[in-house]
C-alpha cells in the first residue's frame, strides 16, 4: 500500500483504467449514434450520459473504495458519477453561459472534477483534504478547457474527454492520504 496515496492501486494502473474509460466512452458514443437512428429506442442521449458517467465511476473512482461494503459503495459511486456527468453536460449545453463559450467548459469541468472527488470522500470513503479541492478544480478546469479544442476528425470530443479524465485521475491520486477506513 502506498502511504502517500492511501490505495493499493499504483498510479500507472489508475491511468490505465482512466484510458480504458476513455476508450469505453468512444465505444458508447458510437453505439449511441447507431441506436439513435432506431426510432423504437427511446432517449438515447439521456442513457448515453448516464452510462458514460457510470463507467467513469467504475473505472476511475472505484479504485479508492475501502474494504467494507464494496459492491454497495461501487453502485453508489457509479450512480453519483452518472449524475455528475449528466449535470456537467447539462451545464454546458443548457446552462446559463452557452455551449460555444470556453467558460462553460472550464466551469463544468472544474465542478464535475470537484464533485467526483467529493463523491469519493463521501462514498469510498476517503479523508477530506484541501488538496482535493485545489487539485480537482485545477485539473477539471484544464480538462474542461480541452473540450474547446475542436478537431474535424473528433466528432465525439474524445480529446477533451481524454484530457479531463486523465487529469482528474492524477488529481485524485495525489489528493488522498492513507485513512483508517482501509
Amino acid at each position: 500500500m502506498s502511504p502517500s496515496t492511501g490505495t493499493s492501486f499504483p498510479l500507472l494502473i489508475k491511468l490505465s483504467l482512466a484510458l480504458v474509460s476513455v476508450v469505453a466512452y468512444s465505444i458508447i458514443a458510437e453505439l449511441a449514434d447507431r441506436f439513435e437512428a432506431i426510432e423504437s429506442f427511446p432517449d438515447t442521449g439521456l442513457w448515453f450520459h448516464y452510462v458514460v458517467g457510470a463507467v467513469f465511476g467504475a473505472l476511475v473512482l472505484a479504485p479508492y473504495l475501502g474494504p467494507r461494503q464494496k459492491i454497495v459503495r461501487l453502485i453508489l459511486l457509479c450512480a453519483a458519477s452518472a449524475l455528475i456527468y449528466w449535470l456537467a453536460v447539462w451545464f454546458v449545453t443548457d446552462g446559463p453561459i452557452g455551449y460555444n463559450a470556453i467558460t462553460s467548459f472550464v466551469l463544468a469541468g472544474a465542478g464535475a472534477a470537484l464533485l467526483s472527488g467529493l463523491a469519493v470522500v463521501a462514498l469510498a470513503p476517503r479523508a477530506f483534504d484541501l488538496r482535493l479541492v485545489a487539485f480537482t478544480l485545477l485539473a477539471g478546469a484544464i480538462g474542461g478547457a480541452a473540450f474547446d479544442l475542436k478537431f474535424a476528425f473528433d466528432q465525439y470530443l474524445l480529446a477533451g474527454h481524454a484530457a479531463w479524465q486523465m487529469l482528474v485521475c492524477l488529481a485524485l491520486h495525489f489528493s488522498f492520504r492513507t485513512t483508517s477506513t482501509e
